[in-house]
């Protein structure tokens, strides 16, 4: 396994574990200073928009080097 198969592995598990929080949610997370800092700024809805073009963007990256 070389290098950038294990970088394409990390950013999908990456964006599986951000798409998770920004919809489930979990208090333990949610309630972090920075991502109470993101919810005052885009408020809750923006940040869940917001951590979903992320972990989507990083998963779709991951899958294009793995087809790489």
């Amino acid at each position: 396994m070389d290098t950038l198969t294990i970088i394409a592995y990390a950013l999908i598990l990456y964006g599986a574990l951000t798409l998770y929080i920004a919809f489930a949610k979990p208090k333990a997370i949610w309630n972090l200073g920075k991502i109470q800092g993101f919810v005052q700024l885009l408020s809750e809805k923006g940040t869940v928009i917001f951590f979903s073009i992320v972990g989507v963007a990083t998963i779709v990256g991951g899958v294009l080097i793995l087809m790489r």
